[in-house]
């Protein structure tokens, strides 16, 4: 299963709850992408090839030791990497970058450029730079295997001019193809090494903290946990969203008011008043203390 980080989370409670910046926005629809380009990649290898026996990590991320170039500042923190994908098959480990550009592109002797000629940063440094960081800790940790990277185009809409065939680089007109050659069934087992993997992965990212915004300037009311449409009452136990129709038992309600909370911000203290007043008055105090008591949620 593949989630969203927690900023693309949080900005997502806040694009209902709160007036955010037109960057905050920007930020929002890159995001927004960046997770739809990744999910058409997992359904690719799970329609595609289900019957290949191979292992797939997911947006892993896990820290690396800083070069003795770096200041004393600097090195105090943790530098950080994370993988789209990470895959093992036919014993060979590869990472795929998922890009999901709406815009195409032009590569010419290892320039990349938009088609009005301004200069694009070249994507292939992130997949050198993950490598690197992966092969570091294979290497430390005593693992041989070969490592390749490489860097997934995903829309079908983009165009990519002069692009040679490069192993290392994926677009839609040839990804099953290239796909093919390379995700066969392992023959040995890797379980030893996807333990140390997973030991390493860090369950989030440093750079994702609370939120900023105070919590009285949020907007009350209850949210479609799906697509944030407002919800009506339908009865005196379930609500419909007005966007997709679907329908959230009144529990399922009060576990999305909580869960938003903790995704926003983790030191705003929760109580049933807190509940009943952010839900807008939906919900009451007494079944937010009844849920409660029943430890049905985690307040």
């Amino acid at each position: 299963m593949r989630n969203k980080n927690r900023r693309h989370r949080q900005l997502e409670i806040l694009s209902y709850r709160y007036d955010l910046s037109e960057a905050d926005l920007n930020e929002l629809k890159v995001l927004a992408g960046g997770y739809a380009g990744e999910i058409e990649f997992d359904r690719i290898l799970e329609e595609d090839f289900g019957d290949v026996e191979f292992i797939h990590l997911k947006d892993f991320c896990f820290k690396v030791g800083r070069s003795g170039s770096q200041t004393k500042a600097e090195s105090s923190v943790d530098q950080e990497i994370q993988i789209d994908n990470i895959i093992i098959a036919g014993d060979r480990m590869f990472t795929f970058e998922v890009k999901n550009y709406n815009f195409d592109l032009i590569y010419a002797e290892g320039q990349w450029t938009y088609e009005n000629g301004r200069k694009f940063g070249d994507p292939m440094l992130q997949v050198g730079r993950q490598k690197a960081a992966l092969q570091g800790f294979l290497d430390k940790a005593g693992f041989s295997i070969n490592l390749y990277g490489t860097i997934v185009f995903i829309n079908r809409d983009q165009t990519i001019f002069r692009l040679p065939d490069n192993p290392e680089i994926l677009v839609w007109s040839n990804m099953r193809k290239k796909l093919r050659k390379v995700l066969h069934s392992n023959r040995y087992d890797h379980s030893d090494l996807i333990g140390r993997l997973e030991a390493e992965r860090l369950e989030e990212s440093q750079y994702q903290g609370d939120v900023g915004v105070v919590f009285d300037k949020l907007k009350t009311g209850i949210f479609c946990g799906d697509c944030g449409g407002r919800l009506m009452k339908r009865s005196n136990y379930n609500y419909d969203c007005v966007q997709c129709s679907k329908v959230w038992p009144v529990l399922m309600v009060a576990k999305n008011l909580v869960e938003e909370i903790k995704v926003l911000n983790r030191t705003w203290k929760m109580s049933p008043s807190k509940l009943h007043k952010y839900s807008g008055g939906a919900i009451s105090e007494s079944c937010i203390l009844k849920y409660k008591k029943a430890g049905k949620i985690d307040i």
